[in-house]
């Protein structure tokens, strides 16, 4: 039996086409990894340089910075009006001078401190004081106390209204609060 792509003749139905590989897949493997290794390198090499750069463009604009800082400095002393100087026992005493008044404003800074100190306890002194004449030592921990006038207060009316209703004699609260000796 002849299969279904060739007639009797052995001829294919579809002529024939001639098949070209790609070039880029006719290079050897060696030339591929060398073309890749290539590309690699020349990467490395490029970011290398740009970094050199980059550290040497900030050099640069450091030096140039430093340059122009220091003629600017020069045309300035340049400018400035010469000062005369000071025979060394004039800076002498001046300098005593100067010791002097910073010892003088450290014995007022002194003083001060004390009066504002003064002030400080003279004024907690007086809240103290006011404090106590507020809320004086008697009513200090009187909640029990006033707890308990307030029972025997409401205990005394009621025993007053019962014995009002039982028709019974009045009592006086001071017995009631007595101990009762039956």
């Amino acid at each position: 039996m002849a299969s279904a792509g060739k007639s009797s003749n052995d001829k294919p139905l579809h002529p024939q086409k001639r098949v070209t590989q790609n070039p880029l897949l006719q290079r050897k493997p060696n030339e591929e990894q060398d073309r890749r290794r290539q590309i690699y390198l020349n990467k490395v090499r490029q970011t290398s340089d740009d970094k050199k750069w980059e550290a040497r463009s900030e050099q640069i604009l450091r030096a140039d910075f430093l340059s122009r800082q220091k003629q600017w400095e020069v045309e300035q002393a340049r400018s400035a009006p010469e000062a005369p100087q000071a025979p060394e026992d004039e800076e002498m005493a001046e300098t005593s001078d100067a010791i002097d008044e910073l010892e003088f404003v450290d014995h007022i800074l002194s003083q001060e401190d004390q009066e504002l100190e003064a002030i400080f306890s003279s004024m907690e002194d007086e809240r103290q004081q006011d404090d106590y004449q507020t809320y004086p030592m008697s009513n200090y921990g009187s909640d029990d106390e006033e707890y308990d006038k307030l029972f025997e207060e409401l205990m005394s009316g009621q025993e007053g209204t019962e014995n009002n209703l039982a028709g019974g004699k009045m009592t006086n609260p001071e017995d009631e609060r007595s101990m009762d000796m039956s």
